[in-house]
Formats: C-alpha cells, structure tokens, sequence
C-alpha cells in the first residue's frame, strides 16, 4: 500500500479511492481477457470437434464402402462356391463316360499301330510279288 506524507511529517496511507479507482479498469481487463480467452477455448473446441464430426463422418463412408465392397465379394465367393459344386457333380456324372472316351483312344492309339503294322507288312509282300513277278 502507498503512502503519503502530511503537513506534519507523519506517514499516513494514501486515499483508499485511488486504489479502488484503479483495481477497477484492472478487473474489467481481466474480466474481458478471460471472456477472449474462454471466446477462444470456445472457438477452438468447437473447431475440434467439428473436425472430430468430420472424421467420424468419412470413417463412417468408409466403412459404409467397405462393407459394400465385402458383402459383394462374400456373394461372388458363395457364387463360386455353387459353380465349383456343379463343376465337381457334373464331374462325377461324366466320369465313366471319360473312362469310356479314354478307352477309346487308347483302342483308336492300337488300331492305328496296327494299321501301320499292316501297311508296312503289305509294303513287304507287294515288294516281293514284284520281285517274283519279274
């Protein structure tokens, strides 16, 4: 606290109006510097939280395209899954008849070696009536 001194000498303290004069442009200016100062925490906060909003929103599409991508590939998966299966029975319901094809070439394969068998044999013989003949 100031002082001040009288006609007399003596130290008294200064008029209490002065200090409270001051103390209040002093608490205006904290009382407006705090309303910045929450003013600002406001702003910032509602700043973050819309950008939170935001990121939460494109997570949200995200996820909504990713679950729309994978439950199309879950259907093609199960649609592969019917086609393999009738790929197998349809399979399973020829095989005897590519047993059968298979028997088949193989007989065809062994005709033809015998024809060519054949042909060389009456190659022979046609060389040796022409031989006799001449």
């Amino acid at each position: 606290m100031s002082s001040a001194h009288d006609t007399k000498g003596t130290v008294r303290p200064e008029s209490h109006n002065n200090t409270v004069s001051n103390s209040i442009p002093a608490s205006d200016s904290v009382d407006a510097a705090a309303r910045r100062a929450f003013g600002s925490t406001t702003q910032y906060l509602q700043a973050e939280l819309e950008a939170s909003g935001s990121d939460l929103g494109l997570l949200e599409k995200l996820n909504d395209a990713s679950i729309t991508k994978y439950e199309g590939l879950s259907r093609q998966a199960q649609d592969m899954l019917v086609h393999a299966y009738k790929i197998k029975q349809t399979y399973n319901e020829m095989k005897s008849q590519i047993a059968q094809v298979d028997s088949l070439v193989e007989s065809v394969d062994t005709l033809e070696h015998v024809a060519q068998e054949l042909d060389r044999y009456s190659l022979q013989l046609e060389t040796k009536f022409q031989k006799l003949l001449k």
